[in-house]
């Protein structure tokens, strides 16, 4: 992965204010910052949304758009479908705008960038989401690049795992239990006293596993998909967090 290529996938949290938007992509260091197509076409059609009490106005967004501070990417067709059905699976306990926007981070293997605890609480309570690790860095290219780039690593690994053992039960428990041991990646060292407020942490990672082997175990059994489909779809069950420290 080259620098240029280091950005976020755009929480709805950081699309109520422009102030906020702005913040976020000098956290970045300039990277960029992309909406699931899915999302602004709501907004295009509907003009105000508000997903979990966050109002988006269709008009900031738009300019936003626009002026290239922000990138409307396509969700594949199979990512929105596995989506749908886990908004279903959990009775519409996660916003699809929520789902979409974790799905695509997932699908470029970029952080969600977000603004509140509420998306990664609500994995945890009700898609069995699990830490792996977390960790606070300054908030430069060379150390955001590192973060992502373990993290993209880690994905090969994961999808790896999960498609061969697919049939086995707990399989996702094994998972979390296998890669928490190996990642073992929690706070930061300590920072001298001395180190200048510049050196300060700014942005906080969080990797976690969410669980898809339902959905993705269903394709398997009924043979709609080929094995190595599968395979990438497994990578798609980590994710990275980002929020300001």
């Amino acid at each position: 992965m080259g620098v240029e290529e280091l950005g976020a996938v755009c929480d709805v949290s950081l699309l109520a204010d422009r102030g906020d938007f702005e913040d976020a992509w000098r956290l970045l260091d300039g990277g960029e910052l992309c909406l699931p197509s899915a999302t602004y076409g709501w907004l295009a059609r509907d003009k105000l949304i508000s997903v979990r009490d966050t109002a988006a106005c269709y008009s900031l967004v738009s300019q936003l758009v626009r002026d290239g501070e922000l990138l409307v990417v396509y969700l594949p067709e199979l990512l929105d479908e596995i989506s749908r059905r886990l908004l279903f699976e959990i009775d519409h306990k996660v916003p699809l705008t929520d789902i979409r926007a974790i799905m695509l981070a997932a699908h470029l293997g970029l952080p969600l960038l977000t603004l509140e605890e509420e998306p990664v609480k609500s994995l945890r309570e009700h898609v069995g989401a699990r830490t792996l690790w977390h960790e606070d860095i300054r908030a430069d290219r060379r150390e955001l690049e590192q973060v992502v780039e373990m993290y993209r690593e880690l994905t090969a690994d994961v999808g790896y795992y999960l498609s061969q053992r697919l049939d086995k039960e707990e399989v996702f428990d094994g998972l979390v239990e296998k890669l928490g041991k190996r990642e073992n990646r929690s706070q930061p060292a300590p920072k001298s006293s001395n180190q200048t407020r510049e050196d300060s942490c700014e942005l906080s990672f969080e990797c976690l596993a969410w669980d898809l082997t339902p959905i993705l175990c269903d394709y398997l059994e009924q043979h709609v998909l080929h094995l190595d489909v599968v395979q990438e779809l497994c990578e798609r069950s980590l994710l990275l967090v980002a929020s300001p420290k």
